[in-house]
């Protein structure tokens, strides 16, 4: 017979159906021996989540791959994390839109008819993006300095993602053009 674990530690995922730690496990000199299984719920009862955080990221995985508004949206908001580095506000991605200067709906709305004027009006953005489409910089993220004299200026960062300075290419066709301005 299995021995149950006790329900004080660990919690059982309604998702996976597995026991999972609720807080982090640490050994003798503090080196984390084992992740915390349950993102923190305000509402719950015991305060965490009733999915486990693994099932929790396949779940947001799959979803930002039939969700293509998600999915333009978490890439956006990752790019830009990398491009503003330590300088990127706490609440960055909360507020991505207000920091932009454009609603990633609109964003969505322009990717999907630059590529129906490019392949034709039957053409989907989502089935470009699952076949490996990029999101593509016109002008390369490299023409614009961002980050100057340790903060952002935000003038060219909103400058830099214009909405009419993104495009959606083939992953071939992003890679072979570098950081250069296609001239096509």
């Amino acid at each position: 017979m299995r021995e149950r674990p006790d329900k004080r530690t660990h919690k059982k995922c309604i998702k996976c159906r597995k026991w999972k730690s609720r807080e982090a496990l640490f050994d003798d000199d503090g080196t984390m021996i084992q992740t915390k299984g349950f993102g923190s719920h305000p509402d719950s009862q015991d305060g965490l989540q009733t999915i486990c955080q693994s099932c929790k990221s396949t779940m947001n995985i799959a979803s930002r791959n039939r969700n293509c508004t998600a999915r333009i949206r978490h890439h956006t908001s990752t790019r830009c994390l990398t491009q503003l580095g330590e300088h990127a506000p706490t609440n960055f991605t909360a507020e991505l839109e207000t920091h932009l200067g454009y609603g990633i709906r609109q964003l969505v709305k322009h990717l999907s008819h630059n590529l129906k004027e490019r392949e034709g009006p039957k053409r989907k953005l989502v089935d470009a993006l699952n076949e490996g489409y990029h999101i593509d910089h016109i002008y390369p993220l490299s023409r614009y300095r961002v980050v100057v004299d340790d903060g952002v200026d935000w003038e060219t960062f909103r400058e830099c993602w214009r909405i009419d300075n993104l495009s959606a290419i083939p992953a071939e066709e992003n890679l072979k053009k570098g950081a250069k301005v296609n001239a096509a």
